[in-house]
């Protein structure tokens, strides 16, 4: 029995692989297919990888179903991909192949019935919900569930979303059994990429953090790397559950709690700069608020809310 990892190689994969090994009498022997060489002492074979290669002329193109066909994995989880609103030069015709088209890849080669865990976001909402004008008062009291529709407001998030939906087709016919994590910032230890890696370096070698937008910034939630892990691994183990589910805390806060978290977690104090609405990337969602009862069903419950979350995740980066 074997587990294969995409993108293992990355912060989630990484925190994964190491929760797999402590169960490994479930998920067996550790594969790992990532683009960037990875070794570690809890993966039995790792692959360099490009999952996202467009033609089958490349030598890489092969490389997942030669994995998929050797190792015959019974459970996969699919985590390799581009994670960024930002679309710089050719960004939006990569993110398309790293996204939708490795997904496609994974569904379409796996061995038939094996568990398929698509990392997707809760990007994918969109904005609907919320008048751009004015923020709600209560965040609680509107929080998207897993039944609402989806209108992505990014390139990013309308790959999600299809993800999703390739995911889908290949379960509701039988071939595969896949469920769609849809996944909030996720940080802790390991973290490479995002504001809160951002805001660490800033506020530790300036005196004053510059921030997105205005005043208090978008309001998101914030998930800890072990919540996340264990999530993962309870849609792993439960192949009776299909369709998709929320992974996020039970708040979210905005960009001056962020910064606020980081600054407790260093015992450091800084003066925020706001840099205005035009510093915005284009696409990026202002707020997110998102329900995880569905998950809770699962008998899964977030050790940490959001902010707390990023003063745990300062503290492992120190």
């Amino acid at each position: 029995m074997a587990t294969l990892i995409t993108g293992g190689s990355g912060f989630i994969g990484r925190n994964l692989i190491a929760a797999l090994h402590t169960h490994r009498e479930v998920f067996g022997d550790i594969i790992n297919a990532s683009r960037r060489p990875f070794s570690s002492p809890f993966i039995t074979k790792s692959y360099p990888c490009d999952i996202g290669l467009p033609y089958d002329h490349e030598p890489e193109f092969e490389c997942l179903r030669y994995i998929m066909k050797t190792y015959k994995p019974e459970y996969i989880f699919h985590l390799a991909g581009k994670a960024t609103v930002k679309m710089e030069g050719n960004e939006s015709f990569n993110i398309l192949n790293d996204n939708i088209l490795s997904t496609q890849k994974v569904c379409q080669w796996s061995p038939e019935g094996a568990r398929v865990v698509l990392a997707s976001s809760v990007i994918v909402y969109g904005d609907w919900m919320f008048d751009a004008e004015e923020r709600p008062p209560h965040l609680s009291a509107t929080n998207y569930k897993e039944s609402d529709r989806t209108e992505p407001t990014s390139i990013y998030g309308i790959t999600k979303r299809a993800s999703e939906g390739i995911l889908k087709h290949y379960t509701s016919t039988g071939r595969i059994n896949g469920v769609s994590a849809r996944i909030c910032a996720t940080v802790g230890r390991g973290l490479t990429h995002g504001v809160v890696y951002d805001f660490i370096e800033k506020i530790t070698n300036n005196p004053i953090l510059k921030a997105l937008g205005s005043r208090p910034g978008s309001t998101k939630p914030y998930c800890y790397i072990d919540d996340l892990v264990n999530a993962l691994l309870i849609l792993g183990m439960n192949k009776r559950v299909s369709g998709e589910y929320n992974i996020v805390p039970n708040d979210s806060i905005s960009i001056e709690q962020v910064a606020k978290s980081v600054m407790r977690g260093l015992n450091i104090d800084r003066e925020i700069a706001w840099l205005g609405e035009e510093a915005n990337w284009k696409g990026d969602n202002r707020l997110i608020s998102v329900s995880n009862e569905k998950m809770k069903d699962l008998g899964w419950f977030p050790k940490y809310e959001s902010s707390e979350a990023i003063v745990q995740a300062v503290k492992d980066m120190a």
